[in-house]
């Protein structure tokens, strides 16, 4: 094993980083969700959207990103 902070071993970070959404779940008309929060911490990275596709992108110029109801 490596050094805790060697390169191997740090957590990679980076504005390329990033996910499509922040939660993937499936299209069932039971399948609800309320008061949701996405965050990209610090801006770094980027999350495109709140749950599978709805609700806004958390990046650099806006890092917290909330979705009351789906759907």
């Amino acid at each position: 094993m490596g050094h805790p902070n060697s390169p191997a071993r740090r957590p990679q970070t980076g504005p390329a980083l990033g996910a499509d959404r922040a939660i993937e779940a499936a299209t069932n008309p039971n399948v609800r969700f309320t008061n949701m929060v996405t965050v990209s911490l610090g801006g770094v990275g980027a999350i495109n959207r709140v749950v599978n596709n709805t609700g806004g992108a958390a990046n650099a110029a806006n890092q917290v990103v909330y979705l009351t109801n789906h759907p």
